[in-house]
């Protein structure tokens, strides 16, 4: 192997280690970028169930209020279009929901 070989030969090892840094870099950056869309997915589902959770909630609290104006939950199921077995079960989980906040807030009172 002549000299002008070997010149040639170590240029393209530079060539093609400069080129492997290159990709590794980018190759590194791609994972970042990776792992930050990730953590914004789960923060963004995080973020919709909690929105979710309290729009049931809320749901089912102006359920329980419909049934307490009406004085009826039989009333209340038929504006609804519900079965009554139903709308209790709403009212019902909605009495259980504020009873566990109270427990949860240390007062006695969180029914009012």
């Amino acid at each position: 192997m002549g000299a002008s070989e070997r010149v040639a030969a170590l240029r393209r090892a530079r060539e093609r280690q400069a080129r492997i840094e290159t990709v590794t870099g980018r190759t590194l950056r791609a994972r970042a970028s990776l792992d930050r869309a990730i953590e914004a997915r789960a923060v963004a589902i995080e973020r919709y169930d909690e929105r979710v959770a309290e729009a049931e909630a809320r749901w089912a609290a102006e359920t329980a209020e419909l049934a307490r104006v009406c004085r009826s939950a039989e009333a209340a199921a038929e504006i609804l279009g519900w079965s009554v077995g139903e709308l209790r079960r709403v009212v019902k989980s909605e009495r259980e929901r504020r009873a566990a906040a109270g427990e949860r807030l240390g007062g006695s009172d969180a029914g009012i």
